[in-house]
């Protein structure tokens, strides 16, 4: 069990590195200790290497990390698990075994990818470390994964949709350009395990995180390719079996889905019957499903109508919650309850 003097030096080093300028106050406020106390702990990190002067941050420090780059040539003989084993595993190692293991998954599902779906001729990969966390990236030269999905929408559905629509079709699982090979299932599963994760191609951002308060700096523009970004605290206390417990099973396979509605619909506001129509044809093989509201402001009535009340008829046994919906959201979708309930 940790001490109370590991708990703050934690508790530091993590404001430190999200670059909260009063990390001094928050933790004299969240454990009690004198101002004299932070400041002899944080020299103490200092002289034991665990932090470094940084003049560019808000704290006036950074964590040291080391950084390691590779770069793939794709000659038909990669494999993501050996690239794992001989590349990444050195560098993680000590890290818990449910942590290695969230490691092993994610990084040999997007590798795989790279290798198989992007068309690319280089995959390049770097690594940084610190003392709290992992961050790896990965960066090919193909045809992009939203261009990808687009050309593929537009073979087998004769529907040309926009590449930041294209996002949209990661978010639920189970989507994939490659059927006959592919479940569809490990972009979603990443995005769930990781601490934070972003797919960048043409501009576009898939993501389940709020980016606003991410470390990630982003590139405005991947002009060719696609770039994927992937970051996990080296002491996570997540483990795999339970994020895939959460949403499969051994019978059912993927069968529940979660939704961040307010990802899918940037603008924050889903009016139409048409977007109601795209949202339900991405979870309509789904058992369950959960919709994330968080940052939606509000909803419309065709909108309402024609995913509560009319899609459904079209699979009555689905179970659909609703989460972290506004009261105007709440308000309407009753409002439509009503109008469609009343009596003659």
């Amino acid at each position: 069990m940790k001490t109370e003097k590991e708990r703050i030096f934690r508790y530091l080093l993590q404001l430190i590195d999200r670059n909260v300028p009063n990390y001094a106050k928050k933790t004299v406020e969240t454990f009690g200790v004198s101002p004299s106390t932070v400041y002899n702990y944080v020299q103490g990190l200092a002289r034991d290497g665990k932090l470094i002067r940084d003049p560019e941050k808000k704290s006036g420090w950074s964590l040291p990390s080391k950084q390691y780059s590779f770069s793939y040539s794709t000659d038909g003989k990669l494999s993501e698990d050996r690239i794992f084993h001989a590349d990444i595993e050195p560098l993680i190692d000590g890290v818990p075994r449910n942590v290695y293991l969230i490691w092993y998954y994610c990084f040999t599902e997007m590798m795989n990818n790279a290798i198989e779906h992007s068309g690319a001729k280089e995959i390049l990969c770097c690594v940084t470390v610190n003392d709290l966390k992992t961050r790896i990236e990965l960066v090919d030269d193909g045809i992009g994964i939203f261009k990808n999905i687009r050309n593929y929408l537009l073979e087998t559905t004769g529907e040309d949709v926009p590449e930041r629509e294209c996002a949209g079709y990661l978010f639920a699982g189970r989507f994939t350009t490659a059927k006959e090979n592919h479940t569809g299932e490990g972009i979603f599963f990443t995005s769930h395990l990781l601490d934070r994760f972003a797919i960048l191609s043409s501009g576009v951002v898939f993501s389940r995180n709020d980016f606003t308060e991410t470390q990630f700096v982003l590139p405005e523009e991947v002009p060719e390719g696609t770039a994927v970004f992937m970051e996990l605290s080296n002491n996570s206390s997540k483990r795999s079996v339970d994020v895939f417990n959460r949403f499969s099973n051994v019978e059912d396979g993927l069968f529940k889905t979660e939704i961040p509605m307010a990802h899918l619909f940037p603008n924050g506001y889903p009016v139409s019957r048409s977007e109601a129509r795209r949202l339900f044809g991405m979870i309509r093989d789904f058992r369950e499903v959960t919709l994330d509201f968080a940052g939606i402001e509000s909803v419309g009535q065709a909108f309402v109508h024609e995913f509560f009340f009319v899609l459904p008829r079209q699979n009555p046994e689905q179970k659909i919650t609703l989460k972290n919906a506004s009261n105007a959201v709440e308000r309407m979708i009753l409002r439509v309850k009503n109008t469609v309930c009343r009596p003659e």
